[in-house]
């Protein structure tokens, strides 16, 4: 039998001890530190994993391949529609529905289209921490402008933020933001409140998921307000199959950095009956909302 030094086990005590603090470190140690404002964020925190907080990106992610440049949307509900099936290599519009992992490394572009799922970082289960990540590739232009800086969620952390973090039920909820969306349509959404809330006057807030998009109705100006104290908005940019683009202002589906199988990876995805996470099509075009890590 194997013994192990006293000096050894003075070590791996430590190591124990300071693995526990770090697991009970809690939402309320990373919300109360400073927070100072970040070029292209909303500047709220976000809680994600134990000890780990967000900031989220103050748009979708876009995309102009004429000049191969990246930048955020201005507003949140902001939404390139139809026009994402224009998308090629010379297009000088923008676009904001990307294959998986399309960050322009190992040449797979961000207008790629092809429907053949192995195109898209094939053999990779998690391109979480890697160059086939959007924000950690690219510089974007609205966003600080310096590479690696802003990052796209895993599964487990938008699975910790919509159902772990402390009143996770109570924080998210459908929305419809009037008057915004393509042609002045109004946006569909799905909400999110920060770890630290406070309602701004003349605004309502009614949490849920399942009652429908009619569940938060607020007009350009209200939602000002409440993006001013926090609120993260995703819009229903709907989705890309090849060059066809659908159910815009209906439904919205984000990437995670989270693989599947080798064809498919996972998705958050939602539309007025509700929401779930679900293994997709690497080729389908969705969207992207980044975030930094404070």
């Amino acid at each position: 039998m194997r013994y192990l030094s006293t000096m050894k086990k003075i070590n791996l005590i430590a190591f124990a001890i300071v693995a526990l603090l770090a697991g009970c470190q809690g939402e309320t140690e990373n919300v109360d530190r400073p927070l100072y404002p970040t070029e292209g964020a909303i500047n709220a925190r976000y809680t994600i994993a134990d000890g780990v907080t967000v900031v989220f990106a103050k748009g979708n992610l876009q995309y102009q391949a004429s000049s191969h440049s990246w930048r955020f949307a201005n507003r949140q509900y902001d939404v390139i529609g139809y026009n994402n099936g224009l998308a090629d290599t010379t297009y000088s519009g923008w676009i904001d529905l990307f294959g998986w992992g399309t960050s322009g490394e190992d040449d797979l572009m961000p207008y790629t289209v092809s429907d053949t799922s192995d195109r898209y970082a094939y053999g990779m289960f998690d391109i979480g921490g890697t160059q086939y990540d959007w924000g950690l590739h690219n510089p974007i232009s609205n966003g600080g402008n310096r590479v690696g800086e802003w990052r796209t969620m895993t599964l487990k952390e938008w699975t910790y933020l919509m159902k772990y973090r402390t009143s996770a039920q109570m924080k998210k909820a459908f929305a419809t933001i009037e008057n915004v969306g393509v042609d002045g349509a109004d946006m569909h959404g799905l909400m999110f409140l920060p770890d630290k809330w406070e309602l701004p006057e003349g605004c309502t807030f009614q949490y849920g998921v399942k009652e429908g998009f009619s569940t938060n109705v607020y007009s350009a100006d209200q939602w000002n307000k409440m993006e001013g104290a926090g609120a993260v908005f995703l819009p229903a940019a709907g989705e890309r199959d090849g060059v066809t683009v659908s159910l815009v202002g209906d439904y919205g589906c984000y990437w995670t950095t989270s693989g599947y199988t080798l064809e498919s990876a996972y998705e958050l995805y939602f539309l007025s009956s509700g929401y779930d996470f679900y293994p997709t099509n690497r080729a389908t075009g969705h969207s992207i909302r980044l975030v930094m890590e404070k």
